[in-house]
């Protein structure tokens, strides 16, 4: 990937603290594959840094190479090589070297380092209070691993907890990025790619803009030399000891299981041990845990529904995994029919969390939100009418609960028509705002007589290119 895409505002915080000529401590995590090592290099660019990458491999040759990182660094033309008794002497080196210049030392994937090496946290601890300090070191620490980041690294029980001037947690891309990297892709297309990438910057870097969604989709899922046939085994299989569970339990909530007991069932897992799972895959990344939006403030929702919210993962579990077999044999053109089937219901979730970014990057846009609210996103129950579930696109409401935001998202090939807005307010008769704004957001435009009705209740529309 030649050019350098998006992280704008990072690199600018990054940028910012290096100019501070004092200690900084800088943690930079995200989930593989997000770009870490890309901000890294481009933010040091035109910088002199101590560049270490820990290993899974035992403490002696984390040292060694720890050792060459520091020897690179102070003769870059000899390139001798000093070798240090243990990690003591390597920091003492670097307090030395520290105290007469700006020195960058970035450890990269830290995690495996401490588990090489337990001692380190500690050991990092005490140099940064009483030796880094008072030096002019930017310390920069970056895993993959976000359980043992957010734990190990920020987390209340860490010793390095408190420690950090800056964290750093890298986010998927954006449609915007997306587009920046595949600028000839309409925006429609670059939405679907964005979004079976999972917004991986490198991932989107396998993709192509001179090819349209379809051959994308062949060439990288539906061929068994393709870059992302065997990505989630792959994943799975550097994070967790043992994935066969994990890939039952994503497979089960692909297939439609929700609520944790038919998860349980339908990958045959005991409800106890199920739990630790479930944890385990919102810590990766690739799961969430969700309740509706009117239940966010409560401590205790019986209402919990668990998705998969890694866009790549949900697309390969949805339309690669269940097609393996023909996918072997080379059959790629039969195994793209079933995506192509079912590309726009796919699509769907994702239009809905657009919609809700979109709604909240209005949210102080008078024209649009005339009370800002403080709570929005997807909301489901029972309507007591009819004991019918309920599943709402868009539901939000202000601070003084005074106004209720409705909203309903459509991706199909057609244009939203009339029952769809009647169907809104009638749903929306289930809250007891008192004032009620209804949105319709649409892929493909609204029929004459559902304009009508938005005009007579003042319903605002948008469709994709206008959001």
């Amino acid at each position: 990937m030649a050019m350098f895409v998006g992280r704008h505002e990072e690199l600018a915080q990054l940028n910012e603290a290096y100019e501070e000529n004092n200690f900084q401590f800088t943690v930079i995590y995200g989930r593989r594959r997000i770009g870490k090592t890309s901000l890294i290099n481009e933010f040091l660019k035109d910088k002199k840094a101590i560049y270490y990458v820990a290993l899974e491999e035992n403490a002696a040759d984390n040292l060694k190479r720890f050792s060459e990182a520091i020897s690179i660094f102070k003769n870059t033309d000899q390139g001798g090589k000093e070798s240090f008794a243990d990690f003591e002497e390597c920091f003492k080196e670097i307090t030395r070297l520290a105290h007469k210049q700006r020195v960058i030392l970035v450890i990269d994937e830290f995690p495996y380092l401490a588990k090489a090496y337990p001692a380190i946290s500690s050991m990092l601890q005490s140099y940064i209070d009483h030796q880094f300090k008072e030096t002019n070191l930017f310390l920069i620490l970056c895993g993959s691993s976000m359980s043992f980041m957010e734990r190990q690294v920020l987390g209340y029980q860490s010793p390095l907890y408190g420690r950090r001037t800056l964290a750093l947690k890298l986010e998927p891309f954006k449609l915007t990025e997306a587009r920046e990297m595949l600028p000839k892709l309409s925006k429609e297309d670059a939405f679907i790619i964005n979004t079976i990438c999972g917004g991986v910057p490198q991932y989107l870097s396998y993709m192509s803009d001179k090819r349209s969604v379809a051959d994308n989709i062949k060439k990288n899922f539906l061929n068994k030399s393709g870059r992302l046939f065997d990505e989630p085994n792959n994943l799975l299989q550097q994070e967790l000891r043992d994935p066969t569970n994990y890939n039952s339990i994503i497979n089960a909530i692909a297939s439609g299981a929700s609520k944790h007991s038919k998860i349980a069932q339908a990958a045959h897992l005991q409800t106890g041990p199920l739990t630790t799972y479930l944890n385990n895959l919102i810590d990766l990344g690739i799961i969430e845990k969700k309740v509706p939006v009117t239940e966010q403030k409560k401590p205790r929702s019986k209402n919990i529904v668990y998705r998969i919210c890694d866009g790549m993962f949900r697309f390969w579990y949805t339309f690669v995994g269940k097609q393996t077999d023909v996918i072997e044999r080379g059959l790629t053109d039969l195994a793209w029919v079933k995506v192509k089937r079912n590309l726009s219901d796919f699509m769907g979730p994702e239009f809905e969390k657009y919609s809700q970014d979109f709604m909240w990057s209005q949210d102080l846009n008078e024209k649009i939100v005339s009370n800002p609210f403080v709570h929005l996103g997807n909301w489901w129950g029972t309507d007591k009418r009819t004991h019918q579930q309920v599943e709402l696109d868009v539901v939000g409401f202000s601070d003084d609960e005074r106004d209720g935001y409705f909203g309903e998202c459509k991706w199909k090939n057609e244009p939203i028509p009339r029952s769809v807005l009647e169907k809104l307010v009638t749903n929306s008769e289930l809250f007891t705002y008192p004032l009620k704004h209804y949105y319709l957001f649409s892929k493909s435009g609204f029929t004459d007589s559902c304009r009508e009705l938005a005009k007579e209740i003042n319903c605002q529309l948008f469709t994709f290119e206008e959001m």
